[in-house]
């Protein structure tokens, strides 16, 4: 009986991980329509985009940016990294100001429009995407290594 009820869990925890995100790879992801941009710096465009969903509370969030901005740093022109949260630019500004650059942007998503589009539900989480807006590739930041930008834009 107990084996039965943790095989149950399993599979309730594994079906609502399936429904994670509302993209899937190679199709089109929703339109990256942001409001307003920290410090009002939005940044360049770039053949390759990605898309970091983030919350300051959250330690994971902190290293990811510094993971993207070396990466950034590293693929220059070639890559832009656009963060999105959630809360206000008061906020989120100590984590996210340093990092700005132009190819290095922060959108506000105060009513999480956004994160619903994407269906995102944990964080850190980003999806990179093509200059057709082709979701190449997508899930954990900290995961996310140049050879795997590279990779996935061949």
């Amino acid at each position: 009986m107990k084996r039965t009820i943790m095989i149950l869990c399993a599979l309730l925890l594994s079906c609502t991980a399936l429904r994670a995100q509302n993209i899937a790879l190679g199709q089109r992801t929703p339109e990256l329509r942001i409001g307003e941009w920290l410090e009002g710096r939005q940044p360049a465009a770039a053949p390759l985009t990605y898309i970091e969903f983030f919350h300051s509370s959250s330690p994971r969030c902190a290293e990811a940016l510094d993971r993207l901005a070396g990466l950034q740093a590293e693929l220059g022109n070639r890559l832009r990294v656009v963060v999105l949260t959630r809360e206000a630019a008061d906020k989120a500004a100590p984590l996210l100001a340093p990092r700005l650059s132009p190819r290095f942007g922060a959108g506000l998503d105060p009513q999480g429009k956004l994160f619903a589009a994407f269906g995102v539900n944990y964080v850190p989480f980003g999806v990179l995407v093509d200059a057709k807006g082709r979701a190449l590739w997508m899930g954990n930041t900290l995961q996310l290594t140049r050879r795997i930008i590279e990779d996935s834009a061949k």
